[in-house]
C-alpha cells in the first residue's frame, strides 16, 4: 500500500499514478483533492494485498543514488521552425524527430481542447509538435504507462519526456529495462494546480471569449524569455508575470504540489537517460551559439543517452560545458523550489472566495509594469525606445 493511502500526508505523493495502472484489480483510483492535485484513493474490497503500489511508487522506492551526468552540454537544434516552437533550445524535437523516423513512438504533454495538460503516447508528427513549449502545470499520465508497456513489447522504439518523479513511475511501473525505452526528465520548478490553472482560464473567458491558444513561452511574440501567449477574440495577448496573476503565482512557487517543496529529484543525480532545461546566461559564456533563439543545458546520464544523442549530435549545435555552470543558472539542480508562507491561505481562499479574490491581492508583480506606463512620461518613452533599438 502507497505511503499516501497509509498516512493520507500529500507530500508522499507525487501523482504520477503508477500504483493505479500498476493495480491487478484496478483497486486504486486518482481522484482530484481540494487543491485539484490527483491522489489515489484505494477499494479496499478490490485490494488483494499484493503490495505492488507500494513496490513501484517512487515515493516509498526514492533510493540514494550515486550517478552524477555523463557529460554537459549547452544545446540548439538546427531546424529553424521546430527551434522556434521550443521553448529554449529545442533538443526535445531533435530527439522526437529522430525516434519517429525509427517509427518509433513519443509520449509527452499536450494541451486538449479544453487547455488542459495531458500526457499522451502518438507517431503522429502534428501531436507531437504540440508537446513543445512549457506546460506550467501538473500533467494526467492517463494510462500511458500501461501503452508504453505495450509498444515495448511489441520492439517499438519509445521516447518518453516528463517531469522526474513520472519518468521514475514509469521505469518502476515497468520494472525492468528496455532497449527501446529512452527517457528525458526535465529540469522541474515545481508543477502548479490544474484546478487554479482552469480557474484562471475561467475568468480570462469571462472577460474576453472563447480562448483559442495557450502558450507559456512564445518564441514567435516575444523572443527567448519567460513570457507566453494567449489568444481570444481573434487577438493574441503577451502574458507574463506582469499581467497574468496565474503566471505570477507559479514564479511564487505558491500553487505547487506538496511534494514539489520535498522533491528527492531536484539534484544532479537524474532519473532519465537524458535531462533538458533552459540554459540562462548562454549569452555571457558562449559565442558557438546564438543565444537569442534559445538554448538548452542537455545532462547525458546514461550511457543510452549517451548513445541516442550520438544519433542526433550533427542536428544540433553543441558545446561541452561544465555541469556546475548548468547548475549556477538552475536552482532546481540544486534544491526544490521553496513553500511560500501564504501558500495554504492562497488555495483556502480561492475555495471560499473565488479565483478573482486571490489574482488581485496576492499577485505581487502583476501592476508593476501598467503603473510604470502610467507614471513615464510619453517624451520619455519615445527616447527610451529609440536607445534600446540602438543597444
Amino acid at each position: 500500500m502507497t505511503e499516501y493511502i497509509k498516512t493520507g500526508l500529500e507530500k508522499t505523493c507525487y501523482g504520477c499514478r503508477a500504483c493505479e495502472q500498476v493495480c491487478p484489480r484496478r483497486a486504486i483510483l486518482m481522484q482530484p483533492n481540494a487543491e485539484g492535485f490527483l491522489y489515489p484513493i484505494l477499494n479496499e474490497n478490490k485490494c488483494i494485498k499484493c503490495n505492488k503500489c507500494a513496490d513501484i511508487c517512487p515515493y516509498e522506492g526514492m533510493r540514494e543514488r550515486e550517478r552524477t551526468p555523463i557529460s554537459s552540454f549547452a544545446a540548439q537544434y538546427n531546424e529553424a521552425d521546430a527551434l522556434l516552437e521550443s521553448s529554449s533550445g529545442g533538443v526535445f524535437s531533435a530527439l522526437s524527430d529522430y525516434v519517429l523516423e525509427q517509427g518509433g513512438y513519443v509520449s509527452g504533454c499536450v494541451f486538449n481542447e479544453s487547455f488542459l495538460a495531458v500526457h499522451t503516447v502518438t507517431c503522429d508528427r502534428q501531436t507531437v509538435a504540440k508537446m513543445r513549449g512549457s506546460k506550467y502545470v501538473q500533467s494526467d499520465i492517463g494510462d500511458c504507462y500501461r501503452q508504453i508497456k505495450t509498444l515495448l513489447a511489441q520492439d517499438k522504439k519509445v521516447l518518453f519526456t516528463g517531469t522526474p518523479c513520472q519518468v521514475d513511475g514509469l521505469k518502476r511501473f515497468l520494472n525492468k529495462d528496455y532497449d527501446g525505452l529512452f527517457t528525458v526528465d526535465l529540469i522541474c520548478h515545481g508543477v502548479p494546480s490544474p484546478l487554479v490553472l482552469s480557474k484562471y482560464l475561467d475568468t480570462v473567458r469571462a472577460k474576453q471569449g472563447e480562448i483559442t491558444e495557450l502558450t507559456f513561452r512564445n518564441k514567435k511574440r516575444n523572443g527567448w524569455c519567460a513570457q507566453g501567449s494567449i489568444g481570444y477574440g481573434g487577438k493574441v495577448k503577451t502574458i507574463s508575470p506582469f499581467n497574468s496573476s496565474y503566471y505570477n503565482l507559479f514564479l511564487q512557487n505558491s500553487i505547487s504540489r506538496m511534494s514539489c517543496y520535498d522533491c528527492k529529484y531536484a539534484c544532479t543525480d537524474r532519473v532519465g537517460d537524458i535531462t533538458v532545461g533552459d540554459f540562462w546566461g548562454a549569452e555571457n559564456i558562449l559565442t558557438e551559439i546564438c543565444a537569442e533563439k534559445g538554448v538548452s543545458a542537455l545532462l547525458v546520464n546514461t550511457y543510452k543517452g549517451q548513445a541516442l544523442l550520438s544519433e542526433v549530435r550533427d542536428r544540433m549545435v553543441l558545446c561541452e560545458v561544465k555541469l556546475d555552470v548548468i547548475v549556477k543558472n538552475n536552482g532546481n539542480l540544486r534544491v526544490p523550489s521553496e513553500m511560500p508562507k501564504g501558500r495554504a491561505e492562497i488555495f483556502n481562499r480561492i475555495e471560499k472566495d473565488g479565483y478573482g479574490a486571490v489574482a488581485k491581492t496576492d499577485c505581487r508583480y502583476q501592476y508593476v509594469r501598467p503603473l510604470l506606463r502610467k507614471l513615464i512620461p510619453k517624451k520619455l518613452k519615445k527616447t527610451l525606445k529609440k536607445l534600446l533599438k540602438r543597444s
